[in-house]
Order: C-alpha cells, then sequence, then structure tokens
C-alpha cells in the first residue's frame, strides 16, 4: 500500500497525565503503525481537577497526532456522559479526513464508529485486550454489555483479540465477526539481550500489583518458603502499583536480603532489570497475552509463567516454565529448579529472534496494514 492512509484511533485507555502507564500497549500499536500511515487518536477523560469544564491537549509527532480531551466530571452520571459525548464531538470537529477508524478495546463510545459506519460509510476494525471476556459474570449489566457489543461488532470489518483465547471467550459470549489474531507490540530495540548478565539467582516481577490479578501474595509466600529452605536468590518486585504491602512482606518476615522493591518504570528502565535477572515470574490469576512477558523474551530472559488466557500460545516450550494458576507448590518447584540449574533454556539471542519475528514494530505494523488494505479494498 503506497498511499498513506488517514486512520482514527478510538481507544478506551490511554497514557495520560493521571494514569501515565495506562493502556500504553494501545499507544504502541498507534506508534507502530504511524511508521507506515497517518494516526490520530482521539482520547477523552474525565478529570476532577480542572478549573474549566473542558481542556484539550494535542501532540504531534511526525504521523502520529494524539488529542486528548478532558472533562470535568458530575456528581450525576447522565450529565457525566452528556459531558464525555460532548469532548468526543470536539475532539472529532478537530479531524479532517478519516479513511478507517480503529476501535481499541470495546465500549459503549464504540458506537461513535457503528454512527461512522451507518451515515458516513467509514468502516471500523476492534482490537480488544480487555481481561473482562474471561472473567465470568453473569450480571444484568454484563450481559447488556454483550448485547450492545455484540451490535457494534456485528457492524466491525475485523475484530482483533490479541490472543486465541480472547478471541474464544469474545465468541462464547455472543460477538460474532471477522476474527484475526495481532499480538502486542514490543520495542525489539529497547528491548535486547545482554552479554554481561551478572551470573546471580535474580527474579524479577514486574506489573501493576493488583493482588487479585497477579496474585503477588503467592509469590511473596513462596519466595519466604524458598528463603526458609535456605535457597539463596533475590527477588525484585515492583511496579505501577502500591507496593506498600510488598514493604510489609519484606519488613514483618525479615526478607530485606531476598526480597527488594521499586515502584514504576520507563520502558528503558524495565529493559535495564529485564537485562540484569535470571527469571521473570508471573504469578497472575487472569491474563490475555501480558506485554512483559513478550518483552522479558526480548531480552533474553526465561519466564515462570502460570497457564492462563493467551500466555502459552506465544511460549515456546524452552522459553520458560508453565505452572498452574494458584499452585504455590508449582511457582515453588520451578523457581527451585532455576536456583539449582536444573532447567535449560533457549540461548537468549534465539528468544530475542522470536520476539523481532513476532511482536516487533515491523511486524505488528505490516500486520495491521494488510488488515486495513483488506478492508479498503
Amino acid at each position: 500500500m503506497q498511499q498513506k492512509l488517514n486512520i482514527l484511533f478510538l481507544p478506551y485507555w490511554l497514557p495520560s497525565k493521571n494514569n501515565p502507564k495506562n493502556g500504553n500497549f494501545i499507544l504502541r500499536h498507534a506508534e507502530a503503525i504511524a511508521t507506515l500511515h497517518n494516526i490520530t487518536i482521539l482520547y477523552v477523560e474525565r478529570d476532577d481537577t480542572l478549573l474549566e469544564k473542558f481542556k484539550i491537549n494535542i501532540d504531534k509527532n511526525h504521523n502520529l497526532l494524539i488529542i486528548k480531551i478532558y472533562y470535568k466530571g458530575h456528581s450525576y452520571k447522565v450529565i457525566n456522559y452528556w459531558k464525555k459525548f460532548r469532548a468526543y464531538t470536539k475532539g472529532l470537529g478537530l479531524i479532517k479526513n478519516i479513511d478507517l477508524i480503529h476501535i481499541h478495546v470495546l465500549y459503549y463510545y464504540a458506537f461513535l464508529a457503528l454512527y461512522f459506519k451507518i451515515i458516513k460509510n467509514i468502516n471500523f476494525v476492534v482490537t480488544e485486550h480487555w481481561t473482562r471476556w474471561i472473567t465470568k459474570d453473569n450480571s444484568l449489566s454484563r450481559k447488556f454489555y454483550c448485547k450492545m457489543m455484540n451490535i457494534v461488532c456485528s457492524q466491525a470489518s475485523y475484530i482483533l483479540p490479541v490472543s486465541e483465547n480472547l478471541a474464544d471467550s469474545m465468541k462464547m459470549q455472543g460477538i460474532k465477526g471477522k476474527y484475526k489474531i495481532i499480538p502486542n507490540v514490543v520495542n525489539t530495540q529497547v528491548f535486547k539481550p545482554t552479554n554481561n548478565k551478572p551470573e546471580k539467582n535474580i527474579f524479577l516481577h514486574i506489573s501493576n500489583l493488583v493482588d487479585d490479578h497477579k496474585n503477588i501474595t503467592g509469590i511473596l509466600n513462596v519466595s519466604k518458603k524458598l528463603a526458609e529452605s535456605g535457597y539463596k536468590f533475590i527477588l525484585k518486585i515492583g511496579g505501577d502499583g502500591d507496593n506498600t504491602m510488598i514493604k510489609e512482606f519484606i519488613k514483618n518476615n525479615k526478607l530485606k536480603n531476598y526480597i527488594s522493591t521499586f515502584g514504576p518504570l520507563t520502558e528503558n528502565e524495565v529493559s535495564y532489570k529485564m537485562r540484569n535477572a535470571d527469571m521473570l515470574v508471573m504469578f497472575s490469576n487472569k491474563e490475555n497475552q501480558p506485554c512483559v512477558i513478550n518483552e522479558a523474551f526480548s531480552c533474553g530472559l526465561p519466564v515462570i509463567s502460570t497457564n492462563v488466557g493467551g500466555i502459552t500460545e506465544f511460549f515456546p516450550k524452552n522459553f520458560g516454565i508453565i505452572i498452574e494458576k494458584g499452585n504455590e507448590n508449582d511457582l515453588y518447584e520451578a523457581m527451585a529448579k532455576c536456583i539449582n540449574g536444573k532447567v535449560e533454556f533457549a540461548k537468549p539471542k534465539d528468544m530475542h529472534q522470536y520476539a523481532v519475528n513476532h511482536f516487533s514494530i515491523q511486524i505488528i505494523a505490516k500486520e495491521l496494514e494488510k488488515v486495513y488494505s483488506k478492508v479498503l479494498q
């Protein structure tokens, strides 16, 4: 495709001043396809700290234009919906040319794409990342949501979940359409192996630290048990969330020689920690297709992970160890094997090449371009 397209991204999440890491995987998709086409992102978020009713921030970087519109919230939901609608209309008024709309994460704002399809004959595609689809919920609000999203998806040219598992979950809940799997993006120029990795038993966990989701308690319990068993290791655990519980656990169990915690990291800082670790540990209760695992592979870092969501779809056998969800004994044995050197993994360069072939900016950009081309031909 030689002519540059004008693609409008409508995301449910995006990094913002109040949530700097929120939906960064969506921004990476936009940055990838912006290497080939003109991308405009229109993002709306509530901000109760505003003095005015609306605030518009516009950022332009080569082929990527990001329009963020913040609106001051109200105590009444109906008024908030009206303000959000007005924010979207203000943003759409700033956009001149649209060849295709790309929804990222299904929610009620997706009816904007349906409006453009019916009224202006502009097609749209949907990328889905949300673990909500794989969470059991039989409430009336959930059933209503699924019915509404099925109306939207019935008119979508493509539905693009990041994993087969997520696609199957959506289909089971009645979402019909033309499916194609396109995974999350990794900047393989930033996430790459090092030749100077220290030979120590360093385990790493990076996440939002939400215990119900990431099972931080389980990781800490197993680490305590390993320390009590006499194993020598270091667990570095942290990320974007609240690490107060981790600090208290370290203090109460006198584990400062075994466990350390850290706060939010930049992309380069994440890469540095991965290059200086021996194993990434993910003990999640639910996932779709975590970026952090793809990034670890790109750094040549093996992974211990639970078998949840779509993780095993992009997890070659010799790239790590897959364990049962919630099974602390499994995690204990896996970490002990790594400490004792009783397991052999793929070479870092081979893991990095796998990431390049499946998650790199160039690969994901080409996959998205193929979809756009089919929609517009």
